[in-house]
Parts: structure tokens; sequence; C-alpha cells
């Protein structure tokens, strides 16, 4: 790891060689606690090549250190922590570097690959948290590429599980977890499986019974019939036993697999609903849907069909090789024979089945991807001619899922004609041997009759095992996508024990925030800022400047790298998430409406308003006229995301939601890009009702928008540049100044 909690050999010798210089320390202020601070990071850059170098900090010194043969490490660059006056990590095409600034100049200090980019911007924050005699927050980042703590191999993207360390048994074992609420139909599926497997050994027996009766009357010239009567009706008895039996079974076993397959896509959905959108960030949402999907359907496969059948064929083994080995103990030794080979057969199948069938799942979650990502932006696709290049890529996805389908298809190819030579021997063992009894009247003809009705059971299962290891690959490949989604805990969590305001104001404050999406880049970096209960506060800059990162981590859609956002004095990391949301509105600048009506959209926070109150908020956001329009008013439906809507018809109701759930924090984010002057007009005499008496965060490029607000926040590149009044950034002719005057221009030149 390049951040390392031991000193390397070459570097404690280089260190020990040093003189201790007189530390600076009280001349820039760092305390003797940061200036005994001790980081050691290893580079995986040295030269312009891969190799070794090591930034250490040690003792108010910071000091960079390359291999030196097999000696004490050469010293390349030694500072003063105090001379320092600025550390940052700068990215740079195929790696990055860490640099510091003197009072003369910028010196890079050590260069890094992409792999070590979140330790190393992690690195020069410590630095700069020293410069500036600040508390160093112990963080972690997760590494590019993550192993696997048993087997050492590479984790899969997205991914916690190593499949090369899966455990069957414990993910079966999990599986069977799930009809532990359904104990009584579980218990009687149970019975009547052992009922069924005790019936299914009656035909053979009974059919051997019979041809020792009739070579009996034949041998004896009798044409009495009673016994072969009796031994009829026991079969007949059984029979109608066993269709009993078997309609017992299927009843219960698809009830259970219904509600198993119900509590498995509940637990998914729940486990989704809750997960932070940091992981959706990195999953595209067809695959994650095809967790629900998909993979719980072969769940309720193996659950349905594959369970039960593997209880029965066990209990036929079992049953079959007793009752073989009661009839003739040697002959049963030898026909039981093949069945080791069939078993190291199994043992040299599986694993390969199991590998092509997870390659198999692994692109069919492409293909559904792809088909999601297709069927969403369809309006783009059209717009842009782009329908055939949409085409020829769902077409690729699904000829490598014919590929790999193929693949793990064609292994059964090798298997069945090796499977089928090893049942054949059992067979050639059994009339040879077995015929050598019969003549030498060790048995009879009705018992080696019997004899090939049980080994054909005995066989059957072995023939069909590749059911099994179809199920087993198909459902433990299922499941571990399954239980990944429910083993993976969300980044923002709710506090243990949460606090509540004593009274709900709407003051904000933002502490020295930091943020970064992957540990690497920072988005957002010393932001502070107090915000007063009822104040307007307008987030004015370029795209990328952080605008819309700062309103995600005051939603807590994510949480803070650095620092602290408090709402009306405590910390949002303790809050109670689910009350502080119920007093968080926002009207993004691309409105969601599901699908139904209009009255379930406008109360989709407050499901249980009235009709009046719901007609209340679509006035106060000026969409009681239009809505009125439609023949089916309130009741109308608003189609897939709202499409049967316009673009401002969407934004004011979304508005009227705002509006109804009454939020004490009230976020807009471009709630009027996108829509002509008139719509503009109607949306802004909404917001103005909405935004009365609340705590407003409005983002704009239209900064006309924002001219009402009480205080403007311009940003550039995660930093707070300027703030005041729209009169006040004026009069100081700086960075907000200069983006009135280019869109004053804009506009004229859209004017002529």
């Amino acid at each position: 790891m390049p951040l390392l909690q031991s000193t390397p050999d070459p570097v404690a010798a280089a260190l020990a060689a040093r003189k201790p210089a007189p530390s600076k320390a009280h001349e820039s202020g760092i305390d003797a606690e940061h200036a005994r601070r001790s980081i050691i990071f290893e580079t995986d850059i040295s030269g312009g090549v891969f190799g070794k170098e090591w930034l250490v900090v040690e003792n108010g010194h910071l000091y960079v250190f390359i291999p030196n043969g097999g000696g004490p490490a050469e010293t390349r660059h030694a500072l003063p922590i105090s001379e320092i006056r600025a550390a940052r990590a700068e990215m740079h095409i195929g790696n990055g570097s860490i640099e510091v600034d003197t009072a003369d100049l910028t010196i890079p200090l050590v260069r890094f690959t992409y792999a070590s980019a979140a330790e190393a911007t992690l690195v020069a924050r410590w630095i700069q948290a020293l410069v500036a005699g600040d508390d160093i927050r112990d963080e972690t980042v997760e590494p590019r590429k993550r192993l696997c703590a048993r087997c050492g191999r590479v984790l899969p993207e997205g991914s916690d599980i190593c499949r090369a360390c899966i455990d069957a048994r414990a993910v079966m074992l999990r599986l069977f977890r799930y009809l532990a609420p359904h104990k009584v139909p579980a218990s009687l599926s149970v019975v009547v499986i052992i009922v069924s497997a005790v019936l299914e050994l009656v035909p053979p027996w009974i059919g051997g019974r019979i041809v020792d009766a009739v070579v009996k009357s034949v041998r004896s010239a009798s044409t009495d019939m009673s016994q072969i009567y009796y031994y009829v009706g026991i079969f007949a008895a059984s029979r109608l036993g066993m269709s009993g039996a078997m309609y017992a079974q299927r009843r219960l076993n698809a009830y259970l697999g219904a509600r198993v397959l119900m509590d498995i896509r509940v637990s998914i959905f729940e486990r989704l609903s809750v997960l932070s959108c940091s992981y959706y960030d990195k999953r595209n949402t067809a695959s994650v849907m095809s967790r629900i999907t998909n993979d719980a359907d072969h769940l309720w496969d193996f659950l349905t069909d594959g369970i039960p059948w593997f209880m029965s064929t066990l209990l036929a083994i079992i049953g079959t090789s007793t009752v073989l080995f009661s009839m003739n103990a040697p002959l049963a030794a030898l026909l039981l024979a093949p069945g080791v080979f069939v078993f190291l057969l199994n043992r040299w199948f599986q694993p390969r089945a199991k590998r092509r069938w997870q390659q198999v799942w692994h692109r069919i979650s492409k293909m559904y991807a792809a088909l999601g990502t297709t069927l969403t932006g369809i309006r783009v696709v059209k717009a842009f001619a782009q329908e055939e290049r949409e085409r020829e890529r769902f077409r690729e996805r699904n000829v490598n899922v014919f590929r790999a389908s193929y693949e793990a298809n064609a292994l059964w190819a090798t298997y069945w004609p090796i499977l089928g030579f090893i049942m054949a021997s059992g067979y050639l063992i059994l009339w040879s041997y077995g015929g050598y009894l019969v003549i030498h009247r060790v048995m009879t003809v009705g018992a080696l009759t019997a004899f090939g009705g049980y080994l054909m059971r005995f066989y059957t299962p072995f023939q069909e095992f590749s059911r099994v290891i179809d199920w087993s690959t198909r459902s433990l490949t299922a499941a571990e996508r399954v239980f990944e989604v429910l083993d993976t805990e969300p980044e923002v969590r709710g506090a243990p024990e949460p606090v509540t305001p004593t009274v709900w104001r709407g003051a904000v404050e933002f502490d020295k925030v930091g943020f970064s999406y992957d540990g690497a880049t920072r988005v957002l970096d010393d932001f502070s800022l107090s915000v007063r209960p009822g104040e307007m506060i307008g987030l004015v800059g370029h795209s990328g400047a952080g605008k819309t990162t700062l309103i995600n981590i005051l939603c807590r859609f994510y949480d803070v790298s650095d620092g602290a956002i408090r709402i009306d004095g405590v910390d949002l990391r303790d809050l109670d998430m689910e009350g502080f949301r119920h007093r968080l509105g926002i009207v993004p600048q691309e409105p969601f409406l599901f699908p139904g009506t209009i009255r379930d959209n406008i109360a989709y926070a407050n499901p249980g308003a009235s009709v009046e109150a719901v007609m209340e908020a679509a006035k106060a956001a000026n969409c009681h006229e239009f809505v009125l329009k439609f023949p089916d008013g309130y009741d109308t439906q608003v189609g897939e995301r709202g499409q049967r809507l316009s673009g401002g018809e969407r934004q004011r109701i979304s508005i009227a939601r705002a509006i109804l759930h009454d939020p004490l924090i009230l976020i807009l984010d471009e709630a009027t890009a996108s829509v002509d002057t008139q719509t503009e007009q109607l949306i802004q005499e909404a917001i103005q009702r909405l935004i009365a008496n609340r705590t407003t965060f409005a983002i704009a490029h239209r900064l006309s928008t924002l001219r009402n607000a009480d205080r403007l926040v311009v940003m550039e590149h995660g930093k707070m540049v300027e703030l005041g009044s729209h009169d006040e950034l004026m009069e100081i002719d700086g960075v907000y100044a200069g983006l009135v005057k280019i869109q004053t221009e804009v506009n004229k030149l859209r004017a002529v």
C-alpha cells in the first residue's frame, strides 16, 4: 500500500544518518503535536519509470528519498514544514504529482500513477493541514484495485465478492434461511417428498414379483391369475398414491417458491432503497434491476424445481442402494461401481460449467444495461437518427450473449457421451453377471428384472445430474449477485443515536467543507458559509464549479470528506435523516414525475393530502389552469416520466409538489432552465410564493433570476471566490460582474 504504517529500512537508515535540524514549528504556528506527525508515502514512479520513492513527514520536516542500491536511501528534497506555503496533488496526463509552494518557487516532490491518486491527494491534504496548523483527520481511501483478503485476487469492479472464494454451501444455507418463516408448508413438502421416494421404490419390486409369478405359472401350466391381480392392485395403489403426492408437492412447491421469491425481492428492494447515491453512480440502472428480475427468477426455478428434485434424487439413490444390497450385495456392489466414475466426471465438469455460466450472466447483464439505456434515451436516439447504431450495439451485446451461451451449452457435448458410456457399462455388468446368477439359480428372473428397474432408477439421477449442475451454477451465480446487494452497506448511514434540534429554524452552516467523489479529485475544498433562517442564497459559477455537489451534500446524498454541515447547530451526520428530509424540498432542473395521475405526483410527499390542499398547491404553482384543460383534470395520467406533459408543465407540477410538502429548507436547481420566456415568468411567480419564509439555495445560469437573492456565492473549482449581494458584487467588478457582462452580451446577440 502507498501509505505505509512502518518506515522502510532504507528510509529509516537515511533518517538516522541525518542530524536533527532545529524545528521551526514555532515560527509558522505549528504546535509540537503537529511537528511530530509522521507520514510515509511510497510512490510507484521513480525517475519517470515504475519504481519506488518515499515522501516522509517527520519532526516538522518533509523529505523525499530515492533508493540507493542496498544502502540508506538518498535524499532528494528536505524542507522544513515552516517554509511551505501550500501543498496539492496535481493530475496530469497518465500520472500525477505532489507539489508544494515555498516563498520563492514551486517544487514537484514526487510523481504517482492514477492507481495511487487517492492516497496522494490525501497526503497533500495532510501536508496542507500541517502547514495551516489544522487538525489532521484520520481518513481511509479505497484503492483503485481492491484485492480479496483471502486469495489476493483483484475483486470485480463494484463488487466485494471474490468468485474464487465463494463457499457454495454457505450460499445455499443462507438461501434456505428464507424458508424459516414458512416452516409448516416446508415441513409438509419434505414429508411429501419422502413419501414419494418410498412409493417410487414399489414399481420395480412389483414388476419382479409379477415376472416370477408368470414364470411359475408357465412352468406349472397354471392359469390362476389371482397372484398377478394382487400385485397389479398393489401397483395401481402405489401409482395412485404417487399421483396424490405429486399433486401435493407441486402445490406446496409453487406456494413456497412464490413466497420466498417475494421475500427475496422485497429484501433486495428494501436494501436498494437505503443504499447511497454513490452505489448507483458506479452501476448501470438496468444492471441493478436485473438483480430483482433475472437473478430472482433463477432463484425461483431453483427453489420450486431444483431443491425438491435434489432431495427426491438423494432419497432415491439411498433407497435404491438399500434395496439392491438387500437383494444381492455382490451384484449391487458391481453395479454401483460406475457411480464412482460418474462422481469424478461431475467433479471435473462442474467448475468449468460454473465459470462459463458466470460469463453468460455477466453478458446478459450488459445486454440489459444496453437495452435500458437505449429505451430510456429513445427520444435522443431518434432525434439524432442513431437507431441503426443502437441496433448494432444491441446486436453486438446479443451476439456476445449467444457466444457465451453456446460455449456454456457446448460443454455438454463432452459430458453426455462420456456419461452415456459409463451408464451403459452398468447394464453390461447386470446382464452378464446377473444372467450368470439366474442360470446358476442364485437369483430368479423376476429378481433380475427388478434389478434392471432399480438400476435404471439408480442411474437416472446421475444422468440427470446435469440438471443439478445447471441449477446449482445458475442459482449460485444468481444468489451471489442477490446477496451482494443485500450485504452492501450504505456509505451514508443514519446516526446510531440521532439528534433533533430543539427548534427547527432553517439555519445552515458549512464549516470548511471538502468533498471528493473518487477520493482523488477535490470537487469542493475548504468551503465555509453561514446561512440565516429564511435567507435566500444564489449559487453562481461555471459548469463543474461545485454548485450541484454542494446541493448533493446538503441533501446528504453523500457525506462530506472534510469539515461539517450543521443544521440549526447540529451536525448533519448526527441528525435524524428522515426527520431532516421531511423538512427539505427540492425542485430539480429535470423534474421527475412518476407514472400515475397529476394529483398523485403533486401529493407524492404527502399521500394523505386532501384534494383541496392539492388544488391550493397547484394554484400557487400556476399549474391549476392547465390541469383543468385536460379532460380528466387532476386524474390525468402523466405517462412514463411525465412524457405526456411539456417541460414547463412538469416543472410547475414539481413546484406544486414542493409547496404541498411545505419544506423548511428549499433547493432550486435550475428551476427555469430550458423553458420559454412566458413559462419562465409563470415559474418565477410560483417560485416567489414558494421561497417565502424558507431558507433557500438556488442554482441558476440565468443570473437575472438571482437578483433578488439575499447573497450570491460565486464558485470556481470547488472554492468560494466571491460572496455578497448582486449590487455588492457588481461594485467589486470581479468574477460575478464578468459573468453578468458576458450574459448581457449574449442576450444582445440573441435579440439581433
